[in-house]
């Protein structure tokens, strides 16, 4: 017996490997009357290490939903702003037919009242020389801003029915956009402030239109108080017009911005410029 009882080994704790530390398929072993040489001398630490791994998990996932929410309101402050621009400059587009179509109403009836038989507007008191030229340009001007924007709009609506709202041209769109805007911008309100400037010259035809009828001047030739309002309101409308294009270049630039810094939190960089 005594024997026997040499050869029989000490407990030995045996600690569970290291590779199994972080997720265990099963719970420590416990020692019991028929285990008792098997012992995990790390439970407690093994316990607290996989609900460490399990903290840094929902912390990650915490991280990685709060990017996706801040991912989902860019495109969807993208998409509005993409709206927002179309809608504008459809506004942009009838505010300049309506500005064209009144000044060429001043210009036709000016036309046609000179080639009137026995030339009537000779009665009719006016400074030497009426000229309706800045009419002419400031209608030259609106009818070039309306093809270009037509051209544009009709574009990007085919784009946008054939290759979807995120297509790779969005950064080109977006640039014609803004471009063109600020060409429409600039050029309105050059064209506003020239046909306004000729006033002071008083042989212009809104000048003198105006002036004619302030005076109580009639003639059959020339309706002197249609001339004058058409004029003065597609005036009005062209300042209108210009201020949908700053407003519309003002959409385009941050629907630029925007979407060169999702570009830069997606991937570490802002991409190509167009």
């Amino acid at each position: 017996m005594s024997g026997i009882n040499e050869g029989r080994q000490p407990n030995v704790v045996v600690p569970v490997p290291s590779a199994y530390t972080r997720q265990l398929s099963y719970g420590p072993s416990k020692i019991t009357p028929h285990n008792p040489l098997i012992y995990d001398a790390n439970a407690e630490s093994n316990q607290a290490a996989a609900g460490s791994g399990v903290a840094e998990v929902d912390s990650d996932d915490e991280k990685g939903e709060g990017k996706t929410s801040t991912g989902t309101e860019r495109s969807s402050l993208l998409i509005f702003l993409k709206d927002s621009r179309i809608y504008v400059r459809v506004l942009a587009i009838v505010i300049m037919i309506i500005s064209l179509s009144l000044i060429l109403t001043a210009v036709v009836q000016f036309a046609q009242a000179k080639k009137k038989p026995g030339h009537p507007l000779d009665d009719v008191p006016k400074p030497a020389g009426i000229t309706d030229n800045p009419c002419i340009v400031f209608s030259g001007v609106a009818a070039m801003n309306l093809l270009l924007s037509i051209s544009l709009f009709v574009l990007s609506c085919v784009s946008s029915k054939v290759l979807g709202p995120f297509n790779k041209s969005v950064n080109a769109f977006n640039a014609a956009f803004a471009i063109l805007s600020a060409i429409g911008f600039a050029t309105s309100m050059g064209a506003c402030f020239f046909l306004n400037k000729q006033t002071k010259l008083r042989n212009d035809l809104w000048k003198w239109s105006c002036d004619s009828h302030k005076a109580g001047v009639i003639t059959n030739a020339l309706d002197f108080k249609l001339v004058c309002h058409v004029v003065n309101y597609g005036w009005k409308f062209g300042l209108v017009q210009a201020s949908l294009e700053l407003l519309t270049f003002i959409i385009s630039v941050t629907a630029f911005i925007i979407l060169k810094y999702s570009y830069f939190v997606r991937y570490g960089h802002t991409g190509r410029i167009f």
